[in-house]
Formats: C-alpha cells, structure tokens, sequence
C-alpha cells in the first residue's frame, strides 16, 4: 500500500503499478498460462492444462497467507503453488502432476514481473509522449523568445526559451527510441527452470517459450536470464537516465519561477502555502525533483544487485524485486508532475526581455571583442570589455557605446567609425536569438516524425 507521503507527492497517485493484486494476478496469469503452453507442445494433457487454467481462475489468494508462506520458505512461488495444489487435490487431482511442471520459482516471479513491467513502461510512455507534444508546442510558440542563458548560474549570453524547450523534449524522445530497443531484449519471459537448463522441458523448451510468450505478450528470449541481469538491468537504467533529464528540466524550471526572476510560472491553482497565502509555488516541479531524488540510489542499488552467485542468487535477486518497483513508480510520477506543469506553463516573455535589457549588453561581450580586435589586436580588445563591461553594469549604460567611445580615444575617429558596423551587429539581440531559433528548428524537425514504443511483440504461428 502506497504510503500517505508517498501518494501526497505524486500527482498520477491513482495509476496502480506494481500493486499486491496485480502481482497476485500476474503470477496465477503465469501459471495458466505454462499450463496451456505445455498442453499446445503435447508435454502435458489438455485436460490437466484445462484443469490449472480453471483453478487459476478461481483461487481466491490470501494476501497475508502468501506473505507469511513465502516468508517462512524463502520461496515466492511456494505460496503461489500451495494454494492451486490445495484446490486441484478437492477438484481435478488428475491435474496435480502437471501444475508448475519444468518451472522453478524464479521462472513465475520474473514473468509476472515482466508483465507488470510492461504496464509500468506503457504508463511511463503515455506520461512521457504527451510532455514531449507539450515541449514542442511550447519549443514552437517561444523558438524566438530572447532570453538569458546561464552559465554557472550566471548570466552566460541570449538563447530562447523555445530551444530549451525542444532540447529537453529530445532528450525525451532519446529515452522514448531507447525504451524501444531495450523492451523486447528485456520483457521477456522467464523458463530457466531449477537451474536454467530447461532440462524438464526438453526438446519442446523453445516451442514452449514461444507460446507462451505469445498467451502473455511477452518477448521470447531464447535462454535463461535468472542470474544474467544485463537486458532486464538496462531497461532500469534508462528509466534512471530519463529521470534524470525530467530532474534537470524541474530544476530549470523552478529557478526560473522564481520571485526574483518571474520569467515562468506554474498554471494557477489556489493556496499553496500553509502560512502564506500570497506564495505560488512551483507544485509539480517540486513533486518531481522530490520523485526523482531517490532514483540514482536505487539505480546503484540495482547495478549492485547483478553480482548474482552461480546459477541462483542467495540475497541479490530478491533485494533486486524490493527495488525494482519504486524505481518505476518514482520515474513515472516525476513523468506525470511535470507533464502537468508543461501543459499548463506561463511564459513571461516580458520579464525574459528585461533580465536581458537589464545587463546593457555585456552578454555580447565575447562578440564584441571579436569586433574590435582588427583594430585593437585581440588581448588589448578582451581587456577593454572585460573593464567596460563592469562600467556599462555599473553605470546602466550599453557596452558597445562604451567601446566606441575607448576606441575612438585610442585610435582615433576614423576607427572607430570602421568598427561601428561590427559593434551593431555584435549586440543585435535579433541576430543573437536567430541561431537559436535556427537550432530549434532542427530539433522540431526530427522531433516531428512520428514515436511509438511497441509493447506488443509480433508473434510467429
């Protein structure tokens, strides 16, 4: 059960992922499904398989029985199996030989965890599909919106906010393509069987691995993956990776709502302080960064957890599940609080102007060196912004006035009237924002084709 500070911090709070009920019902879906897989193969009667599908379906299981079963054995799949044994013995015992044939344990949880997997992808897709088509629409309206650039929290020099928009909307799309190549090499299902041979299945192993597969819509492997982590670990991975592009757009964000910068705002949503009733404050970018806060933890933790001994893990395998989850449900949730507040931004292009206007012109200060080196040379022209500079700061007046003033004192009229030209262009704040909105475009341009992760394999007859 999800806790109460848990569900206070995430906005898609009423998306069930990774919940006992779902666990439970993946797990008896593994089980019908070996059954009907093993029956399609000719390795077990249809009327057994008949039989398991049928107390699958009506077994009702006992939460708290399972726990304290799996917890007594050290084996999750004991307390799936006890309960299907107890009910067969009343109504098909003709059946009993044949539940869990060839299967081991690990083969049940790590299927069962696969499909929940793909739900938590499919959800986590959904979230991050619909924030991309917000960044762009944004990337789109703003792509020549002038704004500040920071370097080391510093004023740096003009981009727009629309390439801002669109570099974090295909840092996305990145996650999104990646997501796709990894899902089929790592939802997969699991049929290792005690020791990853598939020795109880024999010959009809891979006929069996197909079907169901095909019954589940999973991903065929071909092997054993109860110790070999690698493809199910760079699924994790990437779902990290992705966080962490949502945790520097929520920080970007959050800096820029606030007070003393107001060039963005959340949409308004009524008192969000306690104690202060004129505070607005940034719900979802905080509700994403406190999301994607544990997720490098976990991350390492998961990376740990690989070094898993000989054919079956004592410790790293089931630390792994405990982990496993969270991971998801705090990507999908940061995925969710700022889906929300894309949706909903406020532009203050206002704001944005006057934090550029405010620096009279010293973001230019690398350009105009460059336009006064041919007369100046290039170490005199970088001294003379770097000391005009903090003079056009301090007395509120444009640096490339300054300029002309020290070259015309240095060099004479005639100079500084050949390099006025290059003084103009170097502090057009149109032709700065122009290279941006050209960068912009481009990302829009790839970001257009259309993007789907396809969470159904194609299955062979």
């Amino acid at each position: 059960m999800v806790s109460l500070i848990d569900a206070s911090l995430n906005p898609a709070g009423d998306t069930a992922l990774f919940t006992d009920r779902q666990w439970l019902e993946a797990l008896l879906r593994f089980e019908a499904g070996l059954a009907d897989a093993q029956a399609g193969a000719g390795l077990i009667p249809p009327t057994a398989a008949a039989a398991i599908s049928g107390a699958c379906a009506a077994v009702e299981m006992d939460r708290a029985e399972f726990i304290e079963c799996s917890r007594r054995t050290g084996a999750l799949g004991i307390g799936l199996v006890d309960p299907l044994k107890a009910y067969l013995a009343l109504h098909a015992p003709e059946a009993l030989p044949y539940l869990h044939w060839g299967a081991t344990t690990q083969d049940a949880v790590d299927t069962a965890h696969a499909l929940l997997t793909k739900a938590a992808l499919s959800a986590l897709l959904e979230e991050l599909e619909a924030m991309e088509r917000a960044l762009c629409t944004l990337a789109r309206d703003h792509a020549a919106t002038p704004m500040l650039a920071r370097s080391l929290m510093q004023p740096a020099q003009l981009t727009s906010f629309g390439l801002k928009c669109a570099q974090s909307a295909a840092a996305f799309r990145r996650s999104i393509n990646q997501f796709a190549v990894l899902a089929p090499r790592a939802l997969c299902v699991q049929l290792g069987g005690a020791v990853g041979n598939r020795a109880a299945l024999g010959k009809q192993a891979a006929d069996v691995e197909r079907r169901l597969a095909g019954a589940l819509g999973l991903w065929v492997c071909g092997y054993s993956w109860h110790t070999q982590r690698d493809a199910w670990i760079r699924l994790g991975m990437e779902a990290a990776v992705c966080a962490g592009s949502m945790a520097k757009l929520a920080r970007d964000w959050s800096l820029m709502s606030q007070f003393e910068v107001g060039e963005l705002a959340e949409a308004t949503r009524g008192r969000t302080s306690s104690a202060m009733p004129h505070k607005r404050n940034p719900v979802y970018c905080m509700q994403a960064i406190a999301q994607t806060q544990a997720v490098p933890g976990l991350a390492a933790a998961l990376l740990g957890a690989m070094a898993q001994a000989h054919e079956r893990a004592l410790g790293e395998w089931q630390s792994e599940l405990t982990m496993w989850a969270p991971l998801w449900r705090h990507v999908h949730g940061a995925a969710a609080a700022l889906r929300r507040a894309a949706e909903g931004l406020r532009i203050n292009t206002v704001r944005m102007q006057a934090h550029v206007d405010a620096l009279h012109e010293v973001v230019f200060s690398e350009a105009c060196a460059k336009a006064i080196t041919p007369v100046a040379g290039q170490g005199p022209a970088q001294q003379a912004v770097e000391g005009l500079a903090a003079q056009a700061l301090a007395q509120g007046v444009p640096l490339s006035g300054l300029l002309l003033n020290w070259v015309e004192a240095h060099y004479g009229a005639l100079q500084a009237e050949s390099v006025a030209p290059a003084l103009a262009r170097a502090t057009d704040q149109q032709r700065a924002v122009d290279g941006s909105a050209a960068c912009c475009a481009l990302l829009l341009e790839t970001l257009e084709a259309p993007s789907h992760t396809r969470l159904e394999p194609e299955m062979t007859p």
